[in-house]
């Protein structure tokens, strides 16, 4: 009787356990929601800008980015005269083959005076002109100042006087708000404190490795991922891969 009731215990666990190994799976595929949201906000705005070739970034210049960089939701606080401004988002490394799975950082800076108009949220991007502007990442977090601060990103089509000035550029810096893409440089103030900082806690839980890693070029096994991670990389190749 004994040996019968273990048995019958035994089969009815068997069909417990596909439903609950489908829960815990499931679980396991949403275990970044933060992750795939960044990921794909920052893919969307990359393909809005690649419906933009008159008002957008100029070909040329992506064309020439190491990497680029996008924080969808960049927000500012202001307490008396300073502003502190945070985003979080995505960058991608250009590699022989396309780009790199987007490694997550965090968009921060302060200063005085008014970043953005009061109470937008601005999306941010940023394009790392030369491989010295991405070897920085190589130290982790990279503090941007002297000729690391981001100039303003020309729109449309370049000037020859836009070259010159634009030759020896590290980072270029445009705002996104409202379908509409404009060159920014935020301010002396602002990239006295300015950095990007590798998000960690989503990068080695998810990758396995550091930012700094990713952007490397490490090589990811995307069959591990969770659908979504890969969205702005899969962006990117589709409307800015070499030709």
């Amino acid at each position: 009787m004994r040996l019968k009731t273990i048995l019958i215990s035994l089969a009815l666990s068997a069909l417990v356990l596909p439903s609950d190994y489908s829960a815990f799976a499931q679980k396991e595929v949403n275990k970044f929601p933060h992750a795939i949201e960044r990921s794909g906000d920052a893919g969307r705005i990359v393909s809005m800008l690649a419906l933009l070739p008159d008002s957008g970034m100029p070909k040329e210049l992506i064309d020439k980015a190491e990497a680029i960089g996008v924080f969808p939701k960049v927000s500012k606080e202001t307490a008396y005269f300073s502003t502190v401004t945070q985003g979080y988002g995505v960058i991608s490394a250009r590699k022989e083959n396309g780009w790199t799975m987007p490694a997550f950082y965090s968009f921060g800076g302060g200063g005085y005076g008014s970043l953005f108009a009061k109470n937008e949220t601005n999306g941010v991007i940023l394009l790392f002109m030369t491989k010295d502007a991405v070897v920085a990442f190589e130290k982790g977090g990279v503090p941007l100042k002297g000729e690391k601060k981001a100039l303003a990103g020309p729109v449309g089509a370049i000037t020859n006087e836009q070259k010159k000035d634009l030759a020896d550029a590290h980072i270029l810096a445009y705002s996104y708000f409202n379908g509409k893409l404009s060159g920014t440089a935020f301010g002396k103030s602002f990239w006295k404190s300015f950095g990007l900082n590798p998000d960690n806690k989503i990068n080695i839980p998810l990758y396995g490795m550091k930012g700094r890693e990713v952007l490397a070029g490490k090589k990811v096994d995307a069959r591990s991922l969770p659908a979504g991670i890969p969205a702005y990389q899969e962006a990117l190749q589709k409307h800015y891969a070499r030709q």
